[in-house]
């Protein structure tokens, strides 16, 4: 410990060293003890003046001095702790942009305690609403504590998970974001990235509603942007954690991070591992109406997952100047996941042959998903004028293999037939690339410009076959009427335009995104595909008028669109088991969305919104059931049209100092209409979905929080899907100064997590039960370590792509 503490402080001394020149501080000073003398590396937090979020950390130098640079127009203040003195909180500073602020020489007063840390840190608010979007701050919380990405998106207010399908207040097409990165990965693919991400890699996560035209216009449900922890702690610092869950089965996970923060230097790295089981139980009941005979068949699956995965990021940025840094950024995933399945099906008669079916299925996924980012930033002026590049290299690779062993029994138990024993193997190779260029300017007036252009490719390839097994010999042959070599390739090229300008108790903002998609497809196997080429502007416009600190109003409207992916489009069939199969469909449209907001806030914790959502080409899945086999067929077509009428409720209020609550509710009504699977389809539900989170921090470092959901039945495409809810609860304990945090948690406490569903639709008569491994219990411990400490309290929204942060 010692020896540690000596490398820190000679960090710490070299950083200092380094800085040569104070000429471009936008504001600067110095500290002194209550003797003159100079107050030496120790941290320094530039605070928003408006609610006291922390806008820059930095160190002082040998002599005491600090600066702050490359500020925009503003007023601040500064909030110093340091060891054995009181917290200094400075009188409001006004910069202009023009004018370096020189303070006078700070002189900290003795509060007669030795303390072995220093640090600053500001209490953030675990839930907040800015803009219209919900912004969920992990960090810190028992949110970070054992749970992992994919778990966090079912507990924020208004998003919904039902099979990996994400939806924002009954609007699905929600893409997701990391770091402000579209992920190209969808399905299984997506999945596998938002449960191998640890959610104490998290900082906070955005339920954007209406993103702003510097993202892509994919997402007509809207995004959520995970955005990762980023340095904010001078020297060195980092962290381990580890995590058990028990539910069915015991579930390990842990890992650590390891950074550095100097002046021109930044070094990040870590690495995560987990163990996942998981049990899933169905039951279905389906009739089958042929030649005047109905027949029920009932099915019974016993599904046991087993995933493993190991995250990895390393990284640095070097700060060239006070203008130009670059940045350099390697991260993925790798992982092995496998399907169990136990099947049992049963026939009300033997019409086909058979009076019941059993399934062994076994369906391994080993992939690899490295990533690499290059970034660099130029700033032309302190008054906000900036240039950023980013490009990425995404090379993914996927097997989806599957082994079916399928035998068929007669009334007595006895076997009816010869055994149909196949295996599938889907080998994916994707090639994702991108490059972006934004710039923005700030003028003077209180006039910003933003604009940009950006390139994305992506290629897949999919060597998809099916293999019988001849039942004398052993010997595999392969089914060329199900094996297929798919190549698919997706350019899209944009340019986006932002103009935003504030006018007394008016804001304005204009813009527009234009996007031009081209997609070729192509069997290599029978040389059959198709291309498509089209071009649109998506617009985004809002009004906001301040009456006073206590009323504010927001109008809005924006486009956007949704692209069928490459497992949407694919033709060849997939079997999913013997009597399912996926098929995909070349002739979908992309679907487009016209979203028009009317947003109310009341001082800053009653946030009200009504949205009305015009959906051309909405997707939809579907089954068609073949009655005379008892097999479907799952695919997705075009509606022509659905409307979503939402109205959201965010309450925010500190009960007592000690006890926060938050409240978000939705109500939504979506109305449909289209030609599903040749046949008029008409569509209409409303449902309300209530979020709780509580927080109780009491104590000697203990701390409570609750989080809530309850979802009334809704309409989930086909399927009737009845209500359900979640109630979890966790006990956190911090130590050594919060150091050491321990937590206990109890997830999904009564059980609410099922999913009952029903189908009436053209001939499907169906009803299901699923229950998920969801009840659980948790404990987790983590261990921030690090000298000097600058925790963060929020910082801006939307930060460019692919940086890695300063």
């Amino acid at each position: 410990m010692r020896l540690t503490k000596q490398f820190i402080l000679l960090f710490c001394f070299l950083d200092a060293l380094s800085r040569h020149s104070y000429a471009q501080c936008a504001i600067q000073g110095k500290l002194v003890d209550t003797l003159r003398a100079p107050i030496a590396f120790n941290p320094v937090g530039l605070l928003n003046f408006k609610d006291s979020s922390i806008i820059k950390g930095v160190m002082t130098d040998i002599n005491g001095n600090y600066c702050f640079e490359g500020l925009k127009k503003g007023s601040y203040r500064l909030q110093i702790s340091a060891i054995g003195f009181n917290t200094f909180y400075s009188d409001k500073i006004e910069y202009d942009s023009a004018t370096a602020q020189i303070i006078p020489d700070i002189n900290l007063r003795s509060n007669g305690i030795n303390l072995n840390e220093v640090s600053i840190a500001a209490q953030k608010k675990t839930v907040e609403y800015k803009n219209g979007n919900v912004i969920v701050n992990i960090e810190g919380t028992a949110l970070a504590m054992g749970n992992t990405a994919y778990e966090l998106l079912s507990r924020l207010p208004g998003v919904t998970v039902s099979d990996g399908n994400i939806s924002i207040q009954g609007r699905s097409g929600v893409k997701i974001l990391i770091d402000g990165k579209l992920q190209q990965a969808s399905g299984q693919q997506l999945m596998n990235i938002l449960k191998s991400m640890n959610a104490s890699q998290i900082e906070k996560m955005e339920v954007l509603k209406k993103p702003p035209v510097k993202y892509d216009a994919a997402g007509t449900g809207g995004m959520i942007n995970i955005k990762t922890n980023k340095l904010k702690i001078v020297g060195f610092s980092g962290s381990v954690f580890g995590n058990y869950s028990q539910g069915f089965y015991g579930n390990p996970s842990g890992g650590f991070t390891l950074n550095y923060k100097g002046r021109k230097i930044n070094f990040f790295s870590g690495f995560t591992a987990a163990q996942e089981w998981r049990r899933i139980n169905e039951d279905f009941n389906n009739d089958f109406d042929y030649n005047s005979i109905t027949t029920s068949v009932q099915t019974k699956n016993t599904i046991k997952e087993h995933h493993h995965s190991e995250t990895y990021n390393l990284g640095a940025d070097w700060f060239i100047n006070k203008s130009n840094s670059i940045g350099i950024k390697m991260n993925g995933a790798f992982g092995m996941g496998n399907v169990d399945n136990l099947s049992t099906t049963k026939f009300s008669d033997v019409n086909a042959g058979y009076q019941s079916m059993e399934l062994n299925s076994q369906k391994p996924n080993p992939w690899i998903y490295p990533e690499f980012n290059i970034n660099a930033e130029h700033l032309f002026d302190t008054t906000g004028t900036a240039l950023r590049f980013s490009a990425n290299y995404n090379p993914y690779w996927d097997i989806y293999a599957a082994n079916f062993d399928n035998h068929y029994f007669d009334a007595n138990n006895n076997n009816a037939s010869i055994p149909s024993i196949f295996k599938t193997s889907n080998t994916l190779t994707f090639t994702n690339s991108d490059a972006l260029l934004d710039f923005e300017k700030e003028f003077k007036k209180e006039f910003k410009l933003e604009t940009g252009i950006k390139h994305t490719y992506q290629e897949m390839i999919s060597d998809y076959y099916l293999k019988n097994q001849n039942y004398t010999t052993g010997d595999y042959i392969i089914d060329t009427t199900y094996s297929n070599v798919l190549n698919y390739q997706q350019n899209i090229s944009a340019i986006y335009l932002n103009l935003t300008k504030q006018y007394k108790k008016f804001s304005f903002q204009a813009g527009a995104r234009g996007e031009n998609t081209v997609i070729n497809t192509v069997s290599q196997s029978n040389g059959l595909g198709f291309n498509r080429q089209y071009f649109n502007v998506f617009p985004l416009a809002s009004i906001d008028f301040k009456k006073s600190d206590n009323h504010t109003f927001s109008l809005s409207y924006n486009k956007r669109v949704n692209r069928p992916d490459y497992n949407m489009f694919n033709p060849f069939p997939t079997f999913i088991n013997s009597l399912s199969v996926h098929k995909g469909n070349p002739f979908l449209k992309p679907e487009y969305s016209n979203d028009f907001g009317f947003n109310y806030s009341y001082k800053t914790w009653m946030y009200q919104s009504v949205n009305y959502t015009r959906l051309v080409n909405a997707f939809m899945g579907y089954n068609s059931q073949n009655d005379s086999t008892k097999s479907s067929t799952n695919s997705a077509a075009n509606l022509k049209w659905a409307d979503i009428y939402s109205y959201n409720l965010f309450i925010q209020k500190d009960i007592f100092k000690w006890w926060s609550v938050n409240l978000n509710a939705s109500v939504f009504h979506v109305d449909g209409k289209g030609i599903i699977n040749n046949q008029p389809y008409r569509f209409t539900y409303i449902a309300f979905n209530p979020n709780l989170y509580s927080r109780l921090s009491l104590k000697k470092g203990y701390s409570i929080e609750v989080n809530a959901f309850y979802l009334t039945p809704f309409l989930e495409g086909i399927y009737n899907t009845k209500s359900r809810s979640s109630v979890s609860m966790t006990f956190k304990k911090t130590f050594f100064e919060e150091k050491l945090s321990v937590a206990l948690a109890f997830n999904d406490i009564f059980w609410g997590e099922v999913r009952r569903t029903t189908i009436e639709y053209q001939n499907i008569k169906m009803t299901g039960l699923q229950t998920f491994d969801t009840r659980r219990i948790n404990i987790s411990i983590n261990y921030n370590f690090g000298k000097l400490k600058v925790e963060q309290r929020q910082i801006k929204d939307i930060e460019p792509e692919g940086k890695s942060g300063k």
